[in-house]
């Protein structure tokens, strides 16, 4: 336990209160619904634990009422209620440690639950609705307010992943007229320090991928056979619709536009000269010409006939728009905002305007001097960074000429529950069977009115591009790109070459890189105590031990340390160019 260890060689002990503030799919969500099949899940982990398990495996439609939001609202659908299990972000399932190695180390040098607090929160929820719906912000400011009254102390906020953008949107809340009405000095009066660990500061493409069509590298690693059965209990079209829902997870799309992740032909963090290969990652998506869906069980594939075309980071924004629903698009006006903004006038303006606080490139951090900001992640870790995508038509129904075996229905829109409860979609399945009258051939009939399918191609395989099943890789922690974890702390980034925009008090930002070195030992199923990776960085041990320094007020060999590429990034980015 290297809590044991930094407390004797640095003398450690409690200095500052500490507020933890999990990522997304971090915090346990339990029933408190009475009525129809909640009844059987009362006060249970809807998420999280092996109830979860159950549920989706034995109750799956029940599970999935649950965990879908109003989709007008992003509230709770008329009857149903799932909160935030309190403290319920140290293991995600037993044995799966989230945050508990850290609260463990913080126990180690003296911590106890009187000087730290873990603000589990429900992270399917808009970080406007938080508020409305839970007072979570209120609650939050509550406690390190009521935190400096009982020690004196300013508090320590460390914030992994999601939480790492939701802590930015808090503190304009808690200084807002509109929000905690704690005035411009809030912040410079209660927070001391904000780590910001694995934070996806400028987003993730990997979250782009899941709302567009329910897919990420996950998915496509799981081999055909894979797919196929987790497309037969889950389908892509299903995942992404209960994602949908989720307007927290809409929070980490990429934001910053072509400026930041790159145009069709040019990108901060192209590896090689585009030219060479014909490849950027500026190109988040593209669609390849006939691209086959391997979910698809069609031996007679219908393709939609369509040249190759390539979306940026921004024209990708613009396709989820086009892709989705009308109260899915509300839901992304009404909460967030995926651009950027350089001029000082409107930046002040965007202070009364919620839906560009979790956007770092569209809001300035508090002026708040002595509040130091470490950002904190992992680097050497492959990471989706573009992905190659197909269209399919949806529900096609084939059979082969002169077969006398039954006819394959490709089913990809929708769920086999909902087919069964549809009668026109049930006779036109029936007709699509019969066979032509006196004829041996079997009649093909397709079923083109449901709404177009896009997928992953996995077919795309270039190793030489970092290109595989569809995905193409860069530098990153496993779960976001290099440049989203860095670009804002890097000496030429947004907090501190641009600091006249972005960080006007000058609060001082130090990035410190930890690289991902897995244990050989089979018994480290976790990676080790030198993993990097998103989620485990949490348990790695030097980050612990830095971490243990700043809260003892003893952070002077938490310097800057910068091991990437990513100052190359940075350097490359110009937020004041004409585009």
């Amino acid at each position: 336990m290297p809590g044991l260890q930094v407390k004797e060689e640095f003398d450690l002990s409690p200095h500052f209160p500490v507020v933890l503030l999990p990522g997304i799919v971090s915090t346990g969500l339990e029933s408190w619904s009475t009525s129809n099949c909640s009844q059987n899940y009362f006060r249970k982990r809807m998420w999280g634990t092996t109830t979860m398990f159950k549920a989706v495996l034995f109750d799956k439609a029940c599970w999935t009422q649950h965990l879908k939001l109003d989709p007008v609202t992003g509230l709770d659908p008329e009857g149903i209620r799932l909160r935030a299990a309190q403290d319920a972000a140290d293991y995600f399932v037993t044995g799966y440690w989230v945050w508990a190695k850290i609260i463990e180390n913080l126990a180690a040098i003296g911590y106890d639950s009187n000087m730290m607090y873990l603000a589990s929160y429900d992270w399917r929820l808009s970080y406007h609705n938080l508020e409305v719906r839970d007072k979570f912000f209120t609650k939050l400011k509550t406690q390190i307010e009521m935190y400096k009254q009982i020690h004196g102390k300013k508090t320590v906020v460390m914030a992994h992943s999601m939480g790492s953008t939701l802590f930015p949107y808090f503190l304009k809340w808690a200084e807002s007229p509109n929000g905690g009405h704690g005035g411009k000095s809030w912040t410079e009066n209660h927070i001391e320090a904000f780590a910001n660990i694995a934070g996806p500061m400028i987003g993730v493409p990997k979250a782009l991928a899941f709302m567009l069509s329910g897919e990420t590298r996950d998915t496509m690693q799981l081999g055909s056979f894979g797919t196929y059965l987790l497309e037969k209990f889950f389908s892509r079209r299903e995942r992404a619709d209960l994602i949908r829902t989720w307007a927290g997870g809409s929070s980490m799309l990429p934001k910053g536009g072509d400026q930041v992740w790159g145009n069709l032909t040019w990108a901060p963090d192209d590896s090689v000269n585009p030219e060479s290969t014909g490849v950027s990652y500026g190109a988040m998506i593209t669609f390849a010409e006939e691209a086959k869906d391997l979910n698809a069980t069609s031996e007679i594939p219908k393709y939609d006939s369509f040249k190759t075309s390539n979306y940026t980071s921004k024209s990708s924004i613009e396709l989820l728009y086009q892709s989705t629903s009308q109260e899915f698009n509300d839901q992304l006006r009404l909460n967030y905002s995926y651009g950027i903004n350089t001029n000082k006038k409107q930046l002040a303006k965007n202070d009364d305007d919620h839906t560009k606080w979790a956007n770092p490139l569209e809001s300035q951090l508090p002026n708040a001097p002595n509040m130091k900001i470490y950002c904190m992640y992992g680097v050497g870790v492959e990471t989706e960074r573009s992905y190659y995508y197909g269209k399919s038509d949806g529900t096609k129904t084939v059979c082969n000429a002169g077969s006398n075996e039954q006819c394959v229905v490709t089913e990809a829109e929708k769920s086999t529950e909902d087919v069964l409860k549809d009668d026109k979609m049930l006779e036109r399945l029936f007709r699509a069977f019969k066979r032509k009258t006196g004829d041996k051939e079997t009649a093909i009939e397709t079923i083109d009115d449901q709404p177009s399918s896009l997928f992953i191609d996995s077919t795309v395989n270039r190793p030489d591009e970092n290109i595989r099943t569809g995905v193409r890789f860069g530098n990153g922690d496993g779960t976001v790109p290099l440049l989203s974890l860095g670009y804002m702390s890097a000496p030429s980034g947004g907090w501190t070459k641009y600091a006249d925009l972005y960080n006007p008090g000058r609060s001082p930002i130090i990035a410190r890189e930890y690289v991902h070195e897995a244990s050989d030992s089979a018994l480290d199923v976790r990676g080790g105590p030198k993993a990097s990776d998103h989620v485990n960085l949490l348990g790695n041990w030097e980050m612990i031990g830095d971490l243990l320094r700043i809260v003892s007020n003893k952070p002077e060999n938490v310097t800057q340390r910068i091991l990437s590429n990513i100052e190359e990034y940075a350097n490359a980015v110009d937020l004041t160019a004409n585009v």
